[in-house]
């Protein structure tokens, strides 16, 4: 069988990209933050909330790259933790906005 290659894609550092859709979920989390306490209004920011939706989907798109280059068994799991506190971080705030009704 062959494999299925993504020549146009650029072969990325899994460890960037990882940092990068790392970083867009805590920019994620401000935005939200900052909405709920009334800091910023939506309509200031909705174009951060938009960007960072779209973004979502291409740094998966480069962390499932089979051309990019493998992490360390380290290097995987600290990553993947962060992932973890990143989503469990961004759910705990999603929460507190709906809840407190600012959103």
């Amino acid at each position: 069988m062959s494999e299925n290659r993504l020549s146009w894609a650029p072969s990325i550092s899994k460890k960037k990209v990882i940092t990068c859709f790392i970083a867009s979920g805590w920019i994620f989390i401000a935005l939200i933050a900052a909405t709920a306490m009334r800091i910023v209004n939506y309509h200031e920011v909705k174009y951060l909330f938009w960007g960072i939706s779209i973004s979502f989907p291409v740094w998966i798109f480069f962390i499932a790259n089979p051309n990019a280059r493998n992490l360390s068994d380290v290097d995987e799991k600290k990553l993947i933790i962060a992932m973890i506190v990143t989503f469990a971080v961004f759910v705990i705030v999603a929460l507190a906005a709906v809840l407190n009704g600012n959103i």
